[in-house]
């Protein structure tokens, strides 16, 4: 007898594909294979100074290594072709009844403009244990190039999974030029006047919550002597060194638990790497990927003293005073340039960026000395008003670089590479003319603003938790918490909505699958702009949205966000929800259907590209 997912195999192999004009089935598009196994490795423990055993679930595949899943690269007008195999064990029923296995997984290829349905990015389906699970992705050739990522989805047990750091990055590799009447790629700008490329380095931020249990299967989380300590206050997790650490239980997840942990952010499935590969006297790419559970990512350069002790010889608790004395040079500017894979219209200059889980960023660094360099992560809110992490090393070699202005010589540089790539000289000269006039890049951005004319309809979704005299509490967005089968929004292909995004309590990163949105206003309780600069009312973790396009954004007490998208292109089923895992697991998640026009009951069984 087949499995269910065997039977969607097959129902969704043999129908029909309709392919958008510009992509061809027998072009040389990527195929990729990734199994799903548990695997042993070490993750460093900044608290004891010691490496932790751990088994956790990974994504293997070429490429990848260890803990850090494989990178996928693929073209607009490609397909990408992904074969996932279950290697995980069969959960018995009485495992599953207890909450102790998540082996069925799924996968999401996070911000592609993609169809929801069949074997493409459908997170309505089950890939079990022993099966697998043929994805084709069919990426349109107006897709963006940008910076994506892909990681399970399986509700209930995304927690778990990515809380393992099952998560990979996924590129969308661009080389188009810009015309009079369309956008290109800023790809092609990323190169020196004598033909190298600028460097790149992906960063895939994880935070992997791993406990270690004694022999009666309690979790070693320590309580602090103060019963009215707050969840930060206990001391961390312990692990013994003849320990092996798990992500097993969905005891080990929530807003106290992952504060009691107190794991680190990791980069590329390491925690205080040092990475290599970066060079003075050319630009480099920072591709960053927030694939984390809960934390946020504050991060500046900074370059590290001479004879600084060794990070990894320090203890956590020590960090702060390390960072005060070490960490002192002057942060690097960074030419921040695309929001969630999407490029914006103008570089934004600052010395910190932030990131929300779900989020990406990309930016430009220029290093004029060689040597290390602080990641320190800015960790401060109300109640740690002077808490500094480090996320790791950046180690940078070549000879000194000096440059009188980097942000002059960015736009010289960018100018010089447009001159030899763009032949259309109109088009050229407004490039070249953007660049000088603050940088400005919206040429190379795909999404056009939308206007108040093109709106047909308003939606309002608040992100919800209900806690009750018992001390439980109930997620939900709108009150009510997800439930499978049930459709909480019927969307319309072709039209043009604005939303309203609230939260009543805490911050809840938002994010919506298949079309991303346009950020139109953030105010505050008494209606104040909080994105402009130097305002009494600013907030930098909304620093430079208004008018950028995202798919993923930080929704916090207090703030009103306004944003608009269009429904485009695709039909199905698909979802919102908060993109802290724990709460998406606990029902802080909608389903949200998208039909054609006129068409009430428009299913998730076909596969179908409109123009």
């Amino acid at each position: 007898m087949k499995s269910a997912v065997a039977t969607l195999v097959a129902s969704v192999t043999a129908a029909s594909l309709v392919l958008p004009e510009g992509v061809s089935a027998q072009s040389a598009s990527p195929r990729y294979e990734l199994s799903v196994e548990r695997i042993h490795g070490e993750v460093y423990n900044p608290w004891t100074l010691e490496m932790d055993a751990v088994e956790l679930r990974a994504f293997q595949g070429e490429g990848g290594q260890g803990l850090v899943a494989p990178t996928m690269r693929v073209s607009p007008g490609e397909i990408l072709s992904l074969r996932v195999q279950n290697k995980l064990a069969t959960c018995s029923p009485e495992e599953i009844a207890q909450l102790e296995c998540y082996n069925s997984t799924n996968i999401h290829t996070h911000g592609l403009w993609v169809s929801p349905s069949g074997n493409s990015d459908n997170v309505m389906i089950s890939i079990s244990p022993g099966e697998q699970f043929e994805y084709e992705f069919v990426i349109p050739p107006d897709h963006p190039s940008g910076t994506f990522w892909y990681h399970p989805h399986m509700h209930g047990a995304t927690s778990i999974q990515l809380g393992s750091g099952m998560a990979g990055a996924l590129i969308i590799d661009g080389d188009r030029v810009p015309t009079m009447t369309s956008p290109g790629d800023i790809d092609i700008l990323f190169s020196q006047p004598n033909g190298q490329s600028f460097g790149e380095k992906i960063m895939v931020f994880s935070q992997i919550q791993y406990g270690c249990h004694d022999q009666e299967g309690k979790l070693k989380a320590p309580r602090s002597p103060d019963p009215e300590a707050r969840p930060w206050e206990h001391p961390a997790w312990a692990c013994e060194a003849s320990d092996v650490g798990t992500v097993d239980r969905w005891s080990q997840f929530g807003v106290s638990m992952e504060n009691r942990s107190k794991r680190f952010t990791g980069i590329n499935g390491q925690v205080h790497p040092t990475l290599s590969v970066l060079e003075t006297g050319r630009f480099q790419r920072l591709r960053m990927i927030h694939a984390g559970l809960r934390h946020a990512v504050r991060m500046s350069i900074r370059r590290l003293v001479d004879g600084a002790p060794p990070l990894r010889d320090v203890p956590a608790q020590d960090h702060r005073a390390w960072i005060a004395q070490n960490c002192t040079g002057e942060p690097i500017e960074q030419f921040h340039f695309a929001d969630d894979g999407l490029t914006r219209t103008a570089f934004r200059r600052t010395t910190q960026i932030s990131m929300f889980p779900g989020s990406r960023l990309d930016s430009l660094v220029y290093f004029e000395q060689p040597g290390l360099y602080c990641m320190v992560d800015d960790q401060r809110w109300q109640m740690q008003p002077d808490e500094y992490r480090m996320l790791g090393i950046l180690e940078v070699s070549g000879r000194t670089a000096a440059v009188a202005n980097v942000a002059g010589h960015l736009a010289e540089t960018l100018m010089a590479t447009a001159e030899q790539r763009i032949t259309d000289s109109a088009v050229r000269e407004r490039i070249v003319a953007d660049l000088s006039d603050g940088l400005k890049i919206g040429s190379f951005s795909w999404h056009e603003p939308v206007s108040d004319e093109e709106i047909t309809g308003y939606q309002k979704a608040a992100m919800t938790i209900e806690v009750h005299e018992d001390g439980s509490e109930t997620y939900s967005i709108d009150g009510q918490p997800h439930e499978h089968g049930r459709i909480d929004r019927l969307l319309t292909v072709g039209d043009a909505e604005e939303w309203e995004l609230t939260s009543t309590l805490g911050g809840h990163p938002f994010h919506i699958h298949v079309n991303p949105f346009q950020v139109v206003a953030i105010r505050d309780r008494e209606g104040r702009d909080v994105t402009i600069e130097g305002s009494e009312a600013y907030d930098p973790d909304y620093g430079g949205m208004i008018g950028g396009w995202r798919d993923t954004l930080i929704v916090k007490q207090g703030r009103v966000v306004t944003m608009r998208t269009r429904y485009r292109r695709y039909i199905g089923d698909f979802v919102m929800h908060c993109h802290l895992a724990s709460h998406g697991d606990m029902g802080m998640m909608q389903n949200v259907r998208l039909k054609m026009p006129g068409n009430q009951h428009t299913a998730n069984k076909e596969f179908l590209i409109l123009d």
